[in-house]
């Protein structure tokens, strides 16, 4: 399954740049303000789809969806931590023996196939 993770959150940021280079006044690619946009195109559509969908653009095309520890949904609240500590990068390179990183285990998510 971590290769699927690695695959949507691959699908996830080359979706980013690609709707941050469309946007006027984004600036050029690679540029601080372009990755910038980037990053933030990338957090809105990894939370707001999170968490009314059960998956970002990325995690539904290779058949991954996030719902809570009880099965369920994931509620706002979860869906934005999960997200918030997805940016930090670090935790989710941090996986218990089940495959869940810090920041499933911290938001109370957990990652299943469709």
């Amino acid at each position: 399954m971590t290769g699927r993770r690695i695959f949507a959150l691959l699908i996830d940021w080359v979706g980013a740049i690609l709707i941050a280079q469309l946007l006027p006044g984004s600036g050029a690619y690679g540029t601080q303000s372009n990755s910038f946009t980037t990053l933030m195109i990338f957090a809105l559509q990894v939370f707001l789809l999170t968490w009314t969908i059960s998956s970002s653009f990325g995690q539904r095309i290779v058949g991954l969806k996030i719902t809570n520890l009880d099965g369920q949904k994931p509620t706002f609240l979860q869906a934005f931590v999960r997200t918030f500590f997805i940016l930090l990068v670090f935790p989710p390179l941090l996986a218990d023996a089940s495959g869940r990183g810090l920041h499933d285990r911290i938001a109370g998510t957990k990652i299943n196939k469709l």
